[in-house]
């Protein structure tokens, strides 16, 4: 019996709220009736904001990228995106910056968590079509919801300007950079900084 040819539809959506800070795709390849290979597309940068007393830059030190399934499964031995990776500068003069990567999570719901190398303050450049897992299709259609989180813990301010007077202590700072962490928290990064959903199906 000769099996279905399978289809994928183009991103029911694609959304990255701050594109400056992070930039995500994620692409769907059909390898076999019924399993698809994923990649990655994923470019981390400082974020520049304008406030009427001054302005801030921030970037990331981390986040997590989650998936969830519907008619579909990735066993761990074939998430592939795990390790010590560099991300590619695309600013000259730029440094390279190392990025770990962590897989975790259930079969149904695996999640990748990002965190910056010891070198550098928070993530910049790119990882560009990067294989990230191969998607087991249980049934069609068969549907990806990505989404990249961050916690306050992630945010790293790289410029404070025109805020506060420049006479604060250490102890000062610290409380108002993380009540300024806070608010971008709340306000522009939550409940997720990016989201992608896929869906693959039969063709008729």
């Amino acid at each position: 019996m000769k099996q279905p040819l399978l289809k994928q539809s183009q991103p029911n959506l694609l959304e990255n709220r701050c594109p400056s800070c992070l930039f995500m795709q994620l692409e769907g390849v059909l390898v076999q009736p019924d399993q698809i290979d994923l990649y990655l597309t994923i470019n981390f940068d400082i974020q520049c904001e304008s406030l009427p007393q001054g302005k801030m830059a921030f970037g990331l030190k981390g986040g997590k990228l989650q998936l969830r399934l519907e008619n579909g499964k990735i066993h761990h031995q074939f998430r592939e995106l795990t390790g010590l990776l560099t991300l590619v500068p695309q600013k000259e003069g730029q440094q390279l910056v190392t990025c770990q990567v962590r897989t975790k999570g259930s079969q149904k719901n695996p999640a990748w968590d990002f965190a910056v190398g010891p070198e550098q303050p928070v993530l910049q450049g790119l990882l560009q079509k990067t294989k990230l897992a191969t998607l087991d299709a249980i049934a069609f259609p068969c549907s990806v919801e990505a989404t990249f989180d961050v916690s306050v813990q992630n945010i790293y301010l790289t410029e404070v300007e025109g805020l506060w007077p420049a006479n604060l202590s250490t102890n000062q700072l610290v409380i108002l950079e993380r009540g300024i962490a806070q608010v971008l928290s709340k306000r522009k990064l939550k409940p997720y900084l990016s989201r992608i959903e896929l869906q693959f199906d039969n063709k008729e």
